[in-house]
């Protein structure tokens, strides 16, 4: 027997985080851009009314001649080229997804710090309580 074999101490056990969290994560991970999708098809539109789009951004998509040579690649471009203002839609869903995953993170985090575990431990050092004076020279 070594020296040190009889101070040998089991590691404590990480806690780990509570299986609701994940869920909730997951459930976002699905619901975010479902509701950044449904934003897009409401608001597109009205920003298209207003006349403010530039006109490079709407209209149809068009493909150049190789893409329509074999039958997978001219079925999924005639898809893409019947959907209309696909570059604008496709810009607004991303802001929207952005938007919505900021608002989502800020509410998440603010939930997690109110009923997640408490900010330190036994082990913490408690806060210091002296205020250092502001350096001049």
């Amino acid at each position: 027997m070594s020296k040190y074999m009889k101070y040998q101490h089991a590691s404590p056990r990480k806690k780990e985080m509570h299986p609701i969290w994940r869920g909730i994560g997951c459930i976002l991970i699905v619901i975010i851009p479902l509701m950044a999708f449904g934003l897009m098809l409401v608001i597109a539109p009205a920003i298209i009314k207003t006349g403010l789009v530039p006109y490079q951004l709407l209209g149809y998509v068009h493909f150049p001649v190789w893409a329509f040579r074999f039958h997978i690649t001219s079925v999924i471009a005639i898809f893409i080229g019947s959907l209309n203002s696909l570059w604008f839609n496709i810009i607004v869903f991303f802001v929207m997804l952005l938007i919505l995953a900021g608002i989502t993170s800020l509410l998440y985090s603010a939930l997690y710090q109110v009923v997640g575990p408490a900010r330190y431990t036994p082990l913490d050092a408690p806060p210091s309580k002296f205020k250092s004076k502001k350096y001049t020279r």
